[in-house]
């Protein structure tokens, strides 16, 4: 049995209450190696009451102690953003060491944040090359020579894109033997196509008509993820007589910090000088449930990433649920929709947006949703995601 060590961020819980795409991710594949016989062990945050964490052993860093502000407070003069990393890395050995003496010897620890990175290292350096280290890319990084060095360091590091890979090869010259790729998951046995009479309810409990066209932008309300774009195309759209209804759910910014002002600010301006506020609605920052029930009386969902957005989930989560994407092509997503499936944009401006949505609108696209559930079960589910991994660890483990 191969014994292998999962590190959540420092920022969420693992999985997060509300949304944070890293943290479901690494809980979804946590559960499914285990699943397929891996010994996971997941370190994260807070273990929460309300969860079902399977055969997962769950191992919590207190953050709240007396000594971790202390040293979050002195090394927030280096690094604020940083200024978990000494008490986390102090932490993380003594768990390391903890595990190795209860269960035995680490096979692969797999790190998916940066304030977890230092850590791993410095462990692999004590205990012999025998300890595989992984990291996950989940975004782009920052061309610097820490995260040279630490892609140089590591045994492996998995990017969740194509695109993503080549763009750390290219910003940081990295070996592309030194990175693979694994595509983010989705939880395809939540996620799935609804039934008509599922559909009609929930319309009634969101407030919206049977009849009515309704598109659907879900995501932090930041700038990269474009939904200025999405509200000027619906204006467009208006224009030419369109009905429709744009329900918008998403954290007002990111996940753990959330303020009424800036981006999030302007956008409610913009909904209210294009008088569009009896065809936009903003649903809050929605749990899982809730995402669920957008997705199923969705007739079609946005995805205007104006930024490099490597692998977004909301993608694979439409496309589980049986929903058409329209997407402009931005970094992983080209890889992430197939023809029948969506339509992916390759320029940026809302009235191309516009065209692709009214295309679906008018029947012109032709969607094939069974096509596309079986897509998203085959080539994203956590299974598919977990048989990937294991099998790429199994063979570090073998050359180690």
């Amino acid at each position: 049995m191969i014994r292998i060590v999962e590190l959540c961020t420092d920022i969420l819980p693992c999985p997060p209450p509300k949304g944070g795409a890293i943290e479901t991710y690494v809980y979804g594949i946590s559960r499914a190696m285990v699943m397929q016989g891996a010994e996971v062990h997941l370190v994260t945050t807070e273990k929460r009451p309300d969860v079902n964490y399977d055969n997962i052993h769950v191992h919590v860093v207190n953050f709240s102690t007396s000594i971790a502000t202390k040293l979050r407070r002195l090394s927030a003069i280096i690094s604020s953003p940083n200024s978990n990393i000494p008490y986390l890395s102090i932490k993380l050995l003594e768990l390391f060491n903890e595990i190795e003496n209860r269960h035995g010897k680490i096979d692969i620890i797999h790190s998916h944040y940066f304030t977890t990175s230092l850590a791993p290292l410095i462990y692999k350096y004590v205990n012999g090359p025998d300890v595989v280290v992984v990291g996950h890319l989940h975004n782009e990084i920052k061309p610097n020579k820490t995260n040279k060095l630490l892609i140089e360091l590591y045994d492996l590091h998995l990017a969740v894109s194509k695109y993503l890979k080549h763009r750390t090869i290219e910003l940081l010259r990295a070996s592309p033997d030194k990175i693979g790729v694994v595509y983010n998951a989705v939880d395809t046995d939540f996620f799935k196509p609804c039934k008509p009479s599922e559909k009609a309810d929930k319309r009634k409990q969101v407030g919206v008509e049977e009849n009515d066209f309704i598109l659907a932008f879900i995501g932090r309300i930041i700038p990269e993820k474009g939904l200025h774009h999405l509200i000027l195309a619906s204006k467009v759209l208006k224009e030419k007589g369109h009905k429709f209804k744009l329900l918008i759910a998403g954290p007002l910014g990111h996940f753990d910090i959330e303020k009424l002002e800036g981006y999030p600010k302007l956008i409610f301006e913009l909904i209210d000088k294009l008088k569009l506020s009896q065809d936009v609605k903003y649903l809050g920052r929605l749990n899982r449930d809730l995402t669920k029930d957008l997705y199923c009386i969705a007739d079609l969902v946005v995805t205007p990433s104006i930024g490099p957005d490597a692998s977004p989930t909301v993608v694979l989560e439409a496309m589980a649920m049986g929903r058409p994407v329209v997407a402009y092509a931005s970094g992983g997503i080209p890889e992430l929709i197939p023809p029948y499936s969506g339509i992916v944009i390759k320029g940026k401006s809302p009235r191309l947006l516009a065209g692709a949505i009214e295309m679906v609108m008018q029947d012109v696209f032709s969607f094939n949703e069974s096509a596309t559930v079986e897509w998203a079960r085959k080539k994203f589910s956590y299974m598919a995601v977990a048989r990937r991994l294991l099998t790429i660890f199994e063979r570090l483990k073998n050359r180690s």
